[in-house]
Protein backbone atom coordinates (compact mmCIF):
# COMPACT_ATOMS: atom_id res chain seq x y z
CA UNK A 1 0.00 0.00 0.00
CA UNK A 2 1.46 3.42 -0.88
CA UNK A 3 2.77 5.44 2.05
CA UNK A 4 0.33 8.34 1.60
CA UNK A 5 -2.64 5.95 1.51
CA UNK A 6 -1.41 4.24 4.69
CA UNK A 7 -1.11 7.62 6.45
CA UNK A 8 -4.57 8.65 5.29
CA UNK A 9 -6.10 5.40 6.55
CA UNK A 10 -4.28 5.71 9.90
CA UNK A 11 -5.31 9.36 10.29
CA UNK A 12 -8.94 8.53 9.51
CA UNK A 13 -8.96 5.63 11.96
CA UNK A 14 -7.47 7.77 14.73
CA UNK A 15 -9.90 10.57 14.01
CA UNK A 16 -12.84 8.19 14.15
CA UNK A 17 -11.51 6.71 17.38
CA UNK A 18 -11.35 10.17 18.93
CA UNK A 19 -7.60 10.04 19.23
CA UNK A 20 -6.70 12.78 16.76
CA UNK A 21 -5.19 14.88 19.56
CA UNK A 22 -2.72 12.04 20.22
CA UNK A 23 -1.64 11.73 16.57
CA UNK A 24 1.44 13.99 16.77
CA UNK A 25 2.62 12.30 19.95
CA UNK A 26 2.02 8.78 18.64
CA UNK A 27 3.35 9.45 15.15
CA UNK A 28 6.58 11.16 16.19
CA UNK A 29 7.38 9.04 19.23
CA UNK A 30 8.31 12.07 21.35
CA UNK A 31 7.29 12.48 24.98
CA UNK A 32 3.96 14.26 25.34
CA UNK A 33 4.10 18.04 25.58
CA UNK A 34 3.47 19.76 28.93
CA UNK A 35 -0.23 19.80 29.73
CA UNK A 36 -1.00 16.85 27.43
CA UNK A 37 -3.64 14.51 28.81
CA UNK A 38 -4.36 11.12 27.26
CA UNK A 39 -7.78 10.73 25.67
CA UNK A 40 -10.47 9.57 28.11
CA UNK A 41 -11.32 5.87 28.19
CA UNK A 42 -14.13 4.87 25.81
CA UNK A 43 -17.67 4.69 27.23
CA UNK A 44 -18.14 1.60 29.35
CA UNK A 45 -14.38 1.25 30.03
CA UNK A 46 -13.29 0.64 33.59
CA UNK A 47 -10.67 2.68 35.38
CA UNK A 48 -9.32 0.45 38.18
CA UNK A 49 -7.92 2.35 41.19
CA UNK A 50 -5.26 -0.28 41.99
CA UNK A 51 -2.44 -1.49 39.77
CA UNK A 52 -2.59 -5.10 38.51
CA UNK A 53 -0.26 -7.68 40.05
CA UNK A 54 3.00 -8.51 38.31
CA UNK A 55 2.67 -10.67 35.21
CA UNK A 56 3.03 -14.38 35.81
CA UNK A 57 5.76 -16.37 34.12
CA UNK A 58 4.14 -18.94 31.88
CA UNK A 59 5.71 -21.96 30.22
CA UNK A 60 4.92 -21.63 26.52
CA UNK A 61 3.89 -25.05 25.19
CA UNK A 62 5.07 -26.27 21.77
CA UNK A 63 3.04 -24.70 18.94
CA UNK A 64 0.16 -26.63 17.38
CA UNK A 65 0.59 -28.28 13.97
CA UNK A 66 -1.15 -25.35 12.22
CA UNK A 67 -0.06 -21.67 11.90
CA UNK A 68 -0.66 -20.10 15.31
CA UNK A 69 0.54 -17.21 17.44
CA UNK A 70 1.06 -17.29 21.20
CA UNK A 71 -1.05 -14.73 23.08
CA UNK A 72 0.51 -14.31 26.54
CA UNK A 73 -1.53 -14.36 29.72
CA UNK A 74 -2.71 -11.15 31.39
CA UNK A 75 -4.62 -9.80 34.38
CA UNK A 76 -8.31 -9.03 33.73
CA UNK A 77 -10.43 -6.93 36.11
CA UNK A 78 -13.75 -8.65 36.85
CA UNK A 79 -15.34 -5.75 38.72
CA UNK A 80 -14.09 -6.88 42.13
CA UNK A 81 -10.54 -8.13 41.69
CA UNK A 82 -7.91 -9.06 39.12
CA UNK A 83 -8.12 -12.56 37.64
CA UNK A 84 -5.35 -14.21 35.63
CA UNK A 85 -6.23 -15.19 32.05
CA UNK A 86 -3.82 -17.87 30.82
CA UNK A 87 -1.92 -17.50 27.58
CA UNK A 88 -2.93 -19.59 24.59
CA UNK A 89 -2.32 -20.12 20.88
CA UNK A 90 -4.67 -18.60 18.31
CA UNK A 91 -4.80 -18.60 14.53
CA UNK A 92 -3.85 -15.24 13.03
CA UNK A 93 -6.58 -13.59 10.94
CA UNK A 94 -4.21 -13.41 7.96
CA UNK A 95 -0.77 -14.69 7.13
CA UNK A 96 2.09 -12.63 8.61
CA UNK A 97 -0.12 -10.78 11.10
CA UNK A 98 1.46 -10.30 14.51
CA UNK A 99 -0.24 -10.03 17.89
CA UNK A 100 0.32 -6.87 19.94
CA UNK A 101 -0.44 -7.86 23.52
CA UNK A 102 -2.88 -5.90 25.65
CA UNK A 103 -1.55 -4.00 28.64
CA UNK A 104 -2.55 -1.89 31.62
CA UNK A 105 -1.85 1.82 31.31
CA UNK A 106 -1.55 4.15 34.32
CA UNK A 107 -3.98 7.06 33.99
CA UNK A 108 -4.97 9.80 36.39
CA UNK A 109 -7.20 8.07 38.95
CA UNK A 110 -6.17 4.49 38.24
CA UNK A 111 -5.25 1.94 35.60
CA UNK A 112 -6.96 1.42 32.24
CA UNK A 113 -6.84 -1.77 30.11
CA UNK A 114 -5.70 -1.38 26.48
CA UNK A 115 -6.94 -4.39 24.49
CA UNK A 116 -4.50 -6.41 22.39
CA UNK A 117 -4.83 -6.31 18.61
CA UNK A 118 -3.53 -7.79 15.34
CA UNK A 119 -1.32 -5.78 13.02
Amino acid sequence: MPKNVTRAVLSAALLLAGLSSALPVLAQGYPPPPGYAPPPPPPGAVLVPTAPPSLRVEAVPPPPPYPAVWQPGFWRWDGYRYRWIRGHYVRPPRERHEWVAGHWEARPGGHFWIEGFWR
